[in-house]
């Protein structure tokens, strides 16, 4: 029980240092999608949504969701 415990806490800290890195990733590549002169809520929600998308294919790869194109 214990080894599930500890692999339960360092799960926990990959996927947020995951999560972190997915973050600076969308940053350097939602420039492609806007136009110059964006920035505020369009950006904000452009990044936002390419986010939820990185993650979405990545429960997708890994199996860990009923309905591929479930949206919330």
């Amino acid at each position: 029980m214990a080894n599930i415990k500890q692999m339960d806490i360092v799960a926990e800290e990959m996927a947020t240092d995951t999560i972190e890195q997915i973050y600076q990733d969308c940053d350097w590549q939602i420039s492609q999608f806007l136009p110059e002169a964006c920035e505020g809520d369009e950006y904000t929600e452009a990044h936002s949504y390419l986010v939820k998308l990185v993650a979405r294919h990545i429960a997708n790869k890994l199996g860990v969701t009923t309905n591929k194109y479930y949206d919330e």
